[in-house]
């Protein structure tokens, strides 16, 4: 049985014609176009408003081609198509289908590149096509110059596209190089060309683009696609559309209805070429041209153009639904719809956008190059979020079993072929290709697919995923752009991709590449946040659908221009990192930590420094098959190699009972040589670090569901076994949950408030909001604390609430959170830091004390609006400084002991910075790439002054995911030498990736015991030297 258009769908106002040129369709009106006098401008520049109407356009066209074929001596009755093709390798242009048009004019044939091509990549298309000719642009030139020379296409063959002098970045085209305005000029000197002499038939048979795809053989496919076919799937789509367009004419307008739609996506890419280039601009519509993706030049082209239509891809409504506040600032009220194609769009990110956007109609559709696009699309009238809507008229389609049975039923999936005079010729010079890809009048898609009907009862086709991505686990198929779409919904999660890896036991299993999001702090360690989505994922999917195979962190999704996730980069870094060495300390996953990990109390837990350069055999992993998935550019990805590791071990002993990563660590307040820890094994350890070559643990702490992230001494005495004065001997006394996941413990300092610990959690709401950091007055009196939701609150003693801000105060207002919190020893104020390196100062009231020597301020680059650091009663509340310490998150702060007045502010941007709150909090100090290494910056992850009042006080210990500890001399200014680093110790994995030091203990700074993210914990001397 076959599937076709539902009741609704009007069937074609006429057999897509087959002897005429897409110009012909599109600038004459005997075919059903709009009165071209009465269309909007079919292209007008989205950045400086330059637009030409239709009629200057279709005149333009005419000259044009009068002035190539003068130029390249060309006629259009004489030889092939593939005698006059021209390639066109630029961003998105005023005068792209215009070109594409005069040449269809000539007989000839528009190959579009992709504008990301390497010189390598465009020569290949160049030559595969046989191209004559080749149109740029001035940000392109110079690799479609060296692209040329190689493909044999001459200097004095390649022309120039008009981009807008901005976007050219003030370049001029050289002397005697010719453009297309220059070759109009020329063509309206020149005698009118002959008509083409077609016979029925010519217009499905002669190609009119030759768009490239990726395929089997590891380089891109040359798509034929016919004059016919892109009329046809013109027609399908103006036919579908137009019942709702016909409710949106004006009772007093005999005219059809016309919009603006947004011209973003790329012109070389068949989404860009066919529905926005060919759709709009035939029924009258105006299209918005912009040459590349940003996200406020395109808002803000919506509302200087009133756009009404928004044609995206995935990975830019994802950008838009975590941008709503930027969106805010702007008036989008023109908008009516959003279309999404080339990738698919999870119900989850469709409904996010909804919830922004109410009024708008969150539609998406399906097709491919072979298509000519559009297969199926969401009507207006028939909104399914997930589906991508109905067959378009003219198209029947089928779902057919691996088995190549044919299925009937709905909920059934199985391969999607499809037949419409859309689809279209086939592959240029590859008859393999052709034969696997086309039959029986069909073209297979190699998409599963299923049929079901929706609420309004009408057909609808749902895409599960490319049948070569499905994952299987244990028999079931996992489909990654579900599991994909399930991980965009939380909030740590920017971007995704999924990907299967081989499983002894389940056979395959998913794995997770993840984009964190820039309000994941690194009070949350690479660990901990992978474990928090596998439990989003779990507490919502079937087991089989668990993200088993681990997660890993990048920095992007790897993507074609459309938005189409390649999944092959991705693979051919597992299959890498698979086979590389690994070291004793090996990288860490979520999934499986530490697999022969000794039990503890089985061994002495101290190793000698000495052991820890033991290396594990390699991992003997077969890699697994690549399948037929290539990058937009068809090329393989290189596999990633990873250097063997060699560790410089500058600790004099080394914890490692723990089977994972360790995410806390605490010391006694009285025996400093007690130190606890807890971890993502569940399990935290108090141990001693006095016997450095034979410590031991002292007690394990058991009984946790979950990763152990924050642990604390309480306050003044550390409630140590009674009777027993040397902290050697612990029991449980008792356990409670009151809230769903806790994120840091802080002991009150106060010995009038013994035994007391503040804690912050998540509020168990969707998204998640996190206190994220807390902070005592050193009285003990008042408890700070901020949140991801860029909250700060300061609470006495009691329960009562003193002082609240919120981003409502624009002064105060940190976009995308707070993450750090500290009160200096003067009790005076609170410092809190966010994001993009803000920090906020807030006076405190003063209890019954006299204000300590203070701070003033001016403003200065750095710190805005300031006022001094010591607030009256009356400056309680209030907003004392606004101040700038690096680009990314502020995470962690700390400040000298008296009579010192410095502030310290480590950043994820790999710098800290020294400011004097005692002199108008002027910057004292700013040191980059305080923790860096050979190839990147690595986040500071905690700062902190030496506790010692007088001589010794004015030294900074820090930790980095460089895996270094690191000791600053921070008096001095700008000038210190080295930066003011007089140490530095390692021992550690960096690298931020299962390496890099997650905390760390330093009583009066003689010692310092560090938290790995590795799994170890290292003591190091580091004498004071004052």
């Amino acid at each position: 049985m076959s599937f076709y258009p539902p009741s609704w769908v009007p069937e074609l106002p006429f057999d897509p014609p087959d002897s005429i040129t897409v110009a012909d369709f599109m600038l004459d009106e005997y075919h059903g176009r709009h009165p071209l006098g009465y269309a909007h401008a079919p292209f007008t520049c989205g950045l400086t408003g330059k637009t030409y109407s239709a009629l200057d356009v279709k005149d333009r066209v005419d000259y044009l081609a009068r002035g190539l074929a003068k130029e390249l001596g060309w006629h259009p009755n004489q030889g092939t198509e593939y005698d006059r093709v021209i390639a066109v390798f630029s961003v998105n242009t005023l005068d792209t289908l215009p070109l594409a048009w005069a040449t269809h004019r000539l007989g000839g044939i528009q190959s579009p590149a992709n504008a990301a091509y390497s010189m390598a990549e465009l020569e290949y298309q160049l030559t595969n096509a046989g191209a004559k000719a080749l149109f740029t642009c001035l940000p392109l030139l110079k690799t479609a110059q060296e692209a040329a020379k190689k493909a044999g296409i001459p200097d004095n063959r390649i022309y120039l596209l008009e981009v807008p002098e901005q976007f050219a970045g003030g370049q001029r085209p050289p002397s005697g190089m010719k453009t297309v305005d220059g070759l109009i000029r020329e063509g309206q000197e020149e005698p009118r060309l002959e008509a083409l002499n077609w016979a029925p038939g010519d217009g499905a048979k002669k190609t009119a683009f030759l768009c490239y795809s990726s395929g089997t053989s590891g380089l891109p496919k040359g798509v034929m696609i016919s004059h016919r076919n892109v009329i046809a799937n013109t027609l399908q789509y103006c036919t579908f559309e137009k019942p709702f367009r016909d409710k949106k004419r004006s009772p007093v307008n005999q005219s059809d209805y016309i919009e603006h739609a947004l011209g973003l996506l790329p012109m070389s890419h068949i989404y860009g070429l066919v529905v926005i280039c060919h759709v709009h601009v035939y029924r009258g519509d105006g299209v918005v041209v912009l040459p590349k993706f940003e996200l406020a030049t395109m808002l803000q082209s919506i509302q200087d153009h009133k756009i009404n239509s928004l044609f995206l891809v995935p990975p830019i409504i994802i950008m838009m639904t975590k941008n709503a506040k930027l969106l805010a600032k702007y008036d989008l009220s023109s908008v009516w719809t959003i279309f999404t194609g080339a990738a698919p769009l999870g119900e989850e990110t469709a409904e996010d956008l909804q919830k922004i956007f109410p009024s708008w109609s969150v539609r998406q559709g399906y097709g491919l190059t072979e298509t000519c696009t559009v297969v199926c699309a969401t009507s207006p009238d028939d909104v399914w979020f997930g589906s991508s809507g109905s067959i378009l008229p003219g198209i029947e389609c089928k779902i057919v079993s691996p088995e190549g049975k044919e299925l009937t039923g709905y909920d059934q999936p199985g391969e999607l072929l499809v037949k419409s005079p859309s689809v279209v010729i086939g592959y240029l010079k590859n008859e393999k290709a052709n034969q696997e890809t086309f039959q029986d009048g069909y073209m297979r898609t190699g998409d599963e697919a299923v049929v079901r009907k929706s609420p309004a009862g009408h057909e609808h086709i749902f895409i599960v995923d490319r049948i070569k991505e499905l994952i299987k686990v244990k028999g079931h198929q996992v489909a990654p752009a579900e599991l994909e779409a399930h991980l965009l919904t939380h909030p740590a999660v920017n971007d995704c991709a999924v990907i299967q890896v081989p499983d002894d036991a389940a056979g395959e299993v998913p794995k997770a590449f993840i984009v964190k999001s820039p309000s994941v702090g690194l009070e949350e360690s690479d660990l901990m946040t992978a474990r928090h989505i596998q439990k989003h994922v779990e507490r919502h999917k079937a087991r089989y659908k668990w993200i088993t195979g681990g997660i890993e962190f990048i920095d992007v999704i790897p993507k074609s221009p459309s938005g189409k996730i390649l999944r092959r980069f991705l693979r051919d870094k597992e299959k890498g990192s698979r086979r590389e060495k690994s070291a004793k300390l090996p990288k860490m996953s979520a999934h499986n930590p530490h697999p022969e990990a000794q039990d503890p109390e089985d061994d002495d837990d101290m190793l000698d420094a000495n052991e820890i350069g033991e290396e594990v055999p390699e991992d003997d992993d077969a890699p697994m098959e690549s399948d037929d998935e290539e990058d937009a550019n068809g090329q393989r990805h290189e596999n990633v190699t990873m250097e063997e590791l060699h560790l410089e071990n500058d600790s004099a002993a080394h914890f490692d009972a723990h089977k994972d990563s360790i995410f806390c660590i605490a010391q006694h307040p009285v025996y400093e040589h007690i130190v606890a820890t807890g971890g993502g094994d569940e399990v935290g350890f108090v141990f001693d670090v006095s016997a450095r070559s034979e410590g031991k643990s002292l007690f394990k702490l058991e009984g946790h569901t979950d990763s152990i992230n924050a642990i604390t001494f309480t306050y003044p005495k550390g409630q140590t076994w009674q009777g027993n004065p040397t902290g050697d001997r612990w029991k449980f006394l008792a356990e409670a949950q009151e809230v769903e996941e806790i994120s840091w413990l802080s002991a009150c300092p106060s010995p009038d408030y013994p035994n007391v610990v503040a804690l912050g959690a998540n509020d168990g709401s969707v998204p998640l909001t996190t206190c994220t950091a807390g902070s005592w007055s050193p009285d003990g009196k008042l408890l700070a604390t901020v949140s991801e939701d860029s909250t700060a609150g300061l609470t006495a003693q009691g329960g009562q609430h003193v002082v609240g801000l919120t981003g409502i105060d624009e002064r105060f207002r940190v976009e995308g959170g707070l993450f750090s919190v500290g009160i200096p020893p003067s009790n005076s104020f609170v410092a809190v830091g966010g994001t993009e390196g803000q920090i906020r100062v807030i006076g405190l009231p003063r209890i019954g004390t006299e204000s300590s020597p203070g701070a003033g301020a001016s403003s200065k680059k750095g710190g805005a609006k300031q006022a001094s650091a010591s607030a009256s009663a009356g400056q309680a509340g209030q907003i004392l400084a606004s101040l700038g310490a690096g680009a990314d998150n502020v995470e962690t702060l700390s400040f000298t002991s008296p009579p010192l007045t410095l502030m310290a502010a480590g950043n994820v941007d790999g710098s800290i910075t020294l400011f004097d709150t005692a002199h108008r909090f002027a910057i004292r100090r700013r040191i980059e790439g305080a923790h860096a290494d050979s190839e990147m910056e690595h986040a500071v992850v905690k700062v902190e002054f030496v506790k010692r009042e007088g001589p010794g006080g004015w030294l900074l210990t820090s930790v980095g995911y460089d895996g270094v500890l690191r000791r600053w001399d921070a008096r001095g200014g700008t000038t210190a030498a080295a930066k003011g680093l007089i140490g530095e110790w390692r021992g550690h994995r960096g690298g931020g990736e299962g390496g890099g030091i997650m905390g760390f203990v330093q009583g009066k700074g003689e010692v310092v015991v560090t938290a790995g993210d590795d799994g170890v914990a290292l003591v190091f001397g580091t004498p004071v030297s004052t």
